[in-house]
C-alpha cells in the first residue's frame, strides 16, 4: 500500500515518489504512487489538488485501499515528483478543523449530534439531529467556537485499537474497527476521523454563520470558516463602506436609511403604475376613436413604455364592442409585439403565428385573446400591421 504522507506531515507541498500502478481512463490517466502527500476525497472533505510532474491532479481517490491520482495526462517517468497546491489544501484544513470545533461545541455544550456535514467551495455546512434552533444559541454556539479559537488549542492525532476506545470520552462511536485514527482538540473533544486538520485552533482564525436551513426533520447550518470567514467580512465590510457613500449616513443609521428608502421606492412605484394605468386607458379611447374598419382595428407603436403597458393598453378597451389590436413596444434592444381581439371576433393566431413573426423576427405566443412576445426586426413592422388589418377587411 501506498505510504500516505499526507497524515505525517500535513504542511509539506512536494515530494517524490515511484509509479506502482498506471489505469487508462476514459479521459485522462489514473495512477497510483507508492508514497503521497495528496489527500484522497473522503469524511466530507474534498482530495487535494496539485501536479504530478507538471501534469495537473484533477483529483484523488481511495479504491480497494489504494490512493488513486486522476491526471489529464499520463506520467512519462516512473521516478516522478508530486506538488499539492497549497491554498487549496490549507483552505480545507481551516474547513475541517473549523468543523470539528462547531460540532464539537454543538455536542458538549447542547446535546445536539452532526449528522452529516458537506465542505463546498463557498461554505461548510453541519447537518444537527434537531428539528429548529434559536438564535441565541446559534449565537451561544459561535461565541464558545471563537472561544477554542482564541485559546489556540493543539490538534492531536492518534491512532489506537477499538479495544482501547473506552479511554476516550468520544463524540460519537466510529464507524470502522481495527486501528482507528483519533483527532483530539486539546482536552474538549475527540472523534474518530481520517481526514487532515491545523495543528492548533488558532490557524481557524475565524469562524461565522451565515444562515439556517431546515431540511428533513432536521437543521443545516451554513458557516464561513477560515480564510472564507476573513474574505466574507471583507466584502460586506467594503459593501457597508459603500452604501456609507450612497446614502450620507454612519454605519449604525444605515438600515433605517434603507427602509426608508425603500418605502419611498414603493410608493413611487404605486404612483408610477397608477399613472402608466391612466395613460393606457386614455390612449386606448384615443386609438378606438382612430381605430379603422366595422371592426375596430388597432395598430400603433410606442417608445420604451414600462413592459406591462401593451397588457394594460388592451385590458382598458371596451369589452361590448369589436375590435382587433396588434401593437409594438420600442425598447433599447428589440421590441415587445401584442396581438389580441375582442370575443365578439374569431382569430387563429396559431395558424397565422409562423407567417407574421417571421416579418419581425419574433417569439412568442399565448392563447385567445391576447397573443405577446418579442421581436428584432423593426423593417418588419409595416408589413406586419398591413397583413393583420388585411384579416378584417
Amino acid at each position: 500500500m501506498s505510504e500516505l504522507l499526507y497524515y505525517e506531515s500535513p504542511y509539506e507541498t512536494s515530494f517524490t515518489a515511484t509509479v506502482t500502478a498506471v489505469e487508462p481512463q476514459k479521459k485522462g490517466w489514473a495512477v497510483q504512487l507508492n508514497r503521497t502527500l495528496f489527500y484522497p476525497e473522503g469524511g466530507g472533505q474534498p482530495s487535494d489538488i496539485g501536479w504530478i510532474d507538471n501534469i495537473s491532479v484533477i483529483r484523488v481517490e481511495k479504491r480497494d485501499g489504494e490512493v488513486w491520482h486522476y491526471l489529464e495526462q499520463k506520467p512519462e517517468h516512473s521516478e516522478v515528483r508530486g506538488l499539492i497546491k497549497w491554498s487549496h489544501r490549507f483552505d480545507y484544513m481551516q474547513q475541517h478543523t473549523g468543523q470539528h470545533i462547531l460540532s464539537g461545541v454543538m455536542y458538549r455544550r447542547f446535546g445536539y449530534n452532526t449528522v452529516a456535514i458537506h465542505q463546498g467551495e463557498d461554505f461548510t455546512t453541519i447537518e444537527i439531529d434537531i428539528e429548529e434552533i434559536s438564535k441565541e444559541d446559534i449565537e451561544e454556539i459561535e461565541a464558545a467556537a471563537m472561544d477554542l479559537i482564541d485559546r489556540n488549542l493543539p490538534m492531536r492525532t492518534r491512532w489506537v485499537k477499538d479495544s482501547d476506545l473506552e479511554e476516550y470520552d468520544l463524540r460519537r462511536q466510529p464507524k470502522v474497527s481495527g486501528d482507528i485514527r483519533l483527532v483530539q482538540l486539546g482536552t474538549y473533544d475527540a472523534v474518530a476521523c481520517g481526514g487532515i486538520h491545523t495543528a492548533t485552533t488558532g490557524e481557524v482564525k475565524l469562524l461565522k454563520h451565515i444562515s439556517t436551513e431546515k431540511i428533513r426533520g432536521r437543521v443545516r447550518l451554513y458557516w464561513k470558516i477560515g480564510e472564507r470567514a476573513m474574505l466574507d467580512y471583507d466584502y460586506k465590510n467594503q459593501t457597508v463602506l459603500t452604501l456609507v457613500d450612497w446614502f450620507s449616513a454612519q454605519p449604525r443609521e444605515l438600515l433605517p436609511r434603507v427602509e426608508a428608502s425603500l418605502q419611498e421606492l414603493n410608493e413611487q412605484r404605486k404612483r408610477a403604475n397608477a399613472l402608466e394605468s391612466r395613460v393606457a386607458r386614455l390612449t386606448a379611447q384615443q386609438l378606438l376613436r382612430e381605430a379603422r374598419g366595422e371592426s375596430q382595428v388597432i395598430t400603433a407603436e410606442f417608445e420604451n413604455e414600462g413592459k406591462e403597458f401593451l397588457k394594460k393598453l388592451v385590458q382598458e378597451l371596451p369589452a361590448d364592442l369589436p375590435w382587433a389590436a396588434c401593437v409594438i413596444n420600442h425598447q433599447d434592444e428589440g421590441f415587445q409585439w401584442l396581438v389580441a381581439v375582442s370575443e365578439q371576433l374569431e382569430f387563429d393566431f396559431n395558424s397565422r403565428k409562423k407567417e407574421l413573426l417571421a416579418l419581425i423576427d419574433g417569439k412568442g405566443g399565448g392563447r385567445p385573446p391576447v397573443w405577446q412576445g418579442v421581436g428584432s426586426c423593426k423593417e418588419g413592422i409595416p408589413e406586419l400591421f398591413e397583413r393583420f388589418t388585411a384579416q378584417w377587411r
